[in-house]
């Protein structure tokens, strides 16, 4: 059955400047005709679930669609795009927010790559832009908000199943999984590097890109996780705590501690420390 809608709504200024805001979803079914000059205010993300085409900008010239894939489009970029002579079918999404610049640095919208091949089409997707043709239809305040979690699983399930380089991404669960086992280690980066049999600039792109954090921040965020976990789960004190993940200082771990989880190691096992019920 052939399908084709499309739905706007305004900026809505709150989600816009604090979050992420959805302006627009659409489908295309059997489409045979595409874009070509086109720049855009907002970012806009492009399901293509069945057929061929092309993309093209001049970073990158000019690239095959072949489905399933997703074609991702920064602001103010000027592109094209399109289907071949036997038509695609594509789901497109506009959408806008400080959110935006996190989801760039993690590595969940990479526009440096403007076409990405899926590994399958997520079978959720029909489904959450038909959820989303309702609510961009719909006047409640509460629309805006279902709508802009709808466009973030969106963009999450286009990451989650695109394909990378296999080699990669085992040199990648390596090297993560080193950091992970290791990150109590009192040892600097470049031993770090070492150890692995990488150089410390390899290193520094091998986790940037799987995470969007330098080895360093990686490691100081898996020593919170991990300080946050023996706070709820034991009653050992603060100090132990920071020794047993990489910081002999204690005034030092719980300063860094409060900075990064927002309050002091004390408080933070007050508020998650689990207790009987008063009598």
């Amino acid at each position: 059955m052939v399908s084709s809608w499309a739905q706007y709504a305004a900026p809505t200024p709150l989600l816009r400047d604090h979050g992420l805001v959805c302006l627009g979803a659409g489908e295309q079914s059997d489409a045979r005709t595409g874009f070509s000059n086109r720049r855009l205010d907002s970012h806009a993300l492009v399901f293509v679930s069945s057929g061929a085409g092309e993309y093209h900008d001049r970073r990158v010239g000019r690239r095959t669609v072949s489905s399933p894939a997703v074609i991702r489009v920064p602001p103010g970029r000027l592109h094209g795009y399109g289907p071949a002579p036997d038509g695609w079918t594509e789901h497109w999404l506009l959408f806008d927010g400080v959110t935006v610049r996190a989801l760039l640095d993690l590595g969940a919208f990479d526009t440096r790559r403007p076409v990405a091949q899926l590994r399958q089409m997520p079978a959720e997707v029909p489904e959450f832009f038909a959820e989303l043709r309702g609510v961009l239809e719909s006047a409640r305040r509460s629309a805006r908000v279902t709508a802009s979690a709808l466009c973030l699983r969106l963009i999450a399930l286009a990451a989650e199943v695109e394909i990378h380089d296999e080699d990669a991404d085992r040199v990648a669960d390596r090297v993560i999984a080193a950091l992970r086992e290791h990150a109590a280690d009192r040892i600097e980066i470049a031993e770090r590097a070492r150890r692995l049999g990488l150089s410390p600039a390899t290193l520094r792109a091998v986790v940037h890109e799987a995470t969007g954090r330098s080895p360093h921040e990686f490691i100081v965020t898996t020593r919170i996780e991990r300080a946050q976990d023996l706070l709820v789960r034991t009653e050992l004190p603060v100090g132990a705590i920071g020794a047993a993940v990489g910081y002999d200082d204690p005034a030092f771990f719980s300063r860094l501690f409060a900075r990064k989880a927002g309050v002091p190691p004390t408080e933070f096992r007050a508020q998650h420390t689990r207790r009987p019920p008063s009598p």
